[in-house]
């Protein structure tokens, strides 16, 4: 009798340690099915505001950072390992502009946690999304990753994951506010990273409600010969032509555009002006710090009334991903305040103050106005 049940206390032992282990090492790695993280109703992409790949070192950062012993697949890069002794990893940090209505963040990395080290499941890290004042934090906003997994039905241990959230940026911020997203990891061993990408998605629609097409102020497809100390045969977008700016030597800044008053223009006050035109970068974007510029302005007497400019090269994406060496049709529209005058100066120019090439083309400037 006391021979039999020696072994059958080794075989509860041994169910108990498997089970207790099965959180961490024991992990199905085959492919679950994972639950869709639903975007909010009515947003549209508008810029990306951060990308991360970690494939190469900062000339300030530690290589033992960075491993590549478990990347996600062959043809995969470096990934960062954040440590719980560094405990803050990489991420955005920013100030606010100036406040938007109907603003979200969509904020997506890939991430694995090795079993080694870890001890309780909340022990997956942790993202920050945070808003300050000065020494005043307006929100402080914490998504544990084990909850993220739990919601989107995925598993981090011993295997990568690509998790994702939404957050709407709250109301009542304002310009000189301080920004900062970034992944936690306070406890359980690293944390390995990759692919971490932030965008800002809005529910404000691109083109006014209303209105209707009036006339073409211009168009220019950078194909006259006047033009060539701003033109490429590089890449076009149609004919052969296309605009490069650059802060390189020898490159043009500014590009042509349009430079007349509202008058020859033909714009009233509470018309809107369209400008669309085709974008291409070969560079990789990953914080928006530097960006070229489509530039709308209006003056008077040499005093400028308004400056609007939509940065160009955080907009180039294609599908999830950044684009690179195609091109992009973007657009942008700006209504001219009911005070202008006839005689005020309108300047609508492509602008590029960056080492970095960006390409212009099929730029077309248009005036709509309420039907």
């Amino acid at each position: 009798m006391k021979g039999s049940i020696v072994p059958l206390l080794m075989l509860i032992s041994i169910a108990l340690l498997w089970s207790c282990d099965s959180e961490y090492s024991a992990i199905n790695k085959n492919v679950t099915f994972p639950k869709e993280v639903v975007q909010p109703d009515g947003v549209r992409f508008d810029y990306l505001m951060y990308e991360n790949d970690y494939n190469s070192v900062p000339t300030d950062g530690d290589a033992t950072e960075y491993g590549n012993k478990e990347r996600k697949s062959e043809s995969s890069g470096l990934y960062f390992k954040l440590s719980n002794k560094r405990a803050y990893g990489p991420g955005v940090n920013a100030v606010v502009k100036s406040e938007k209505i109907g603003e979200w963040y969509y904020i997506s990395f890939v991430c694995m946690k090795p079993s080694k080290g870890m001890n309780k499941p909340v022990d997956k890290g942790i993202l920050v999304v945070s808003f300050e004042r000065g020494d005043t934090t307006l929100e402080y906003k914490t998504f544990p990753i084990s909850k993220l997994l739990e919601q989107q039905n995925k598993q981090c241990v011993d295997k990568w994951e690509t998790i994702s959230v939404w957050y709407k940026v709250p109301a009542g911020l304002q310009s000189g506010d301080q920004l900062k997203i970034y992944p936690w990891n306070p406890t359980g061993g690293d944390l390995y990273l990759d692919d971490f990408t932030v965008e800002t998605w809005t529910t404000e629609p691109l083109a006014p409600e209303g209105v209707a097409f009036s006339h073409q102020l211009t168009e220019q497809n950078y194909e006259t010969s006047d033009l060539a100390g701003q033109t490429t045969k590089e890449t076009a977008a149609r004919g052969l032509f296309s605009c490069v700016l650059s802060s390189q030597e020898g490159k043009a800044q500014y590009g042509k555009g349009y430079i007349g008053t509202l008058a020859e223009a033909k714009i009233q006050s509470g018309d809107y002006v369209k400008v669309s035109f085709a974008g291409l970068k070969k560079h990789h974007v990953r914080q928006v710090a530097k960006a070229a510029n489509m530039v709308i302005s209006l003056e008077r007497n040499g005093t400028s009334l308004f400056w609007e400019g939509l940065e160009v090269d955080p907009r180039l994406k294609q599908g999830d991903r950044q684009s690179y060496g195609k091109w992009v049709h973007l657009e942008m529209w700006q209504k001219i305040p009911a005070e202008a005058k006839g005689s005020d100066l309108l300047k609508i120019y492509p602008w590029n103050n960056n080492l970095n090439p960006i390409y212009i083309d099929d730029l077309q400037i248009e005036v709509w106005r309420k039907e």
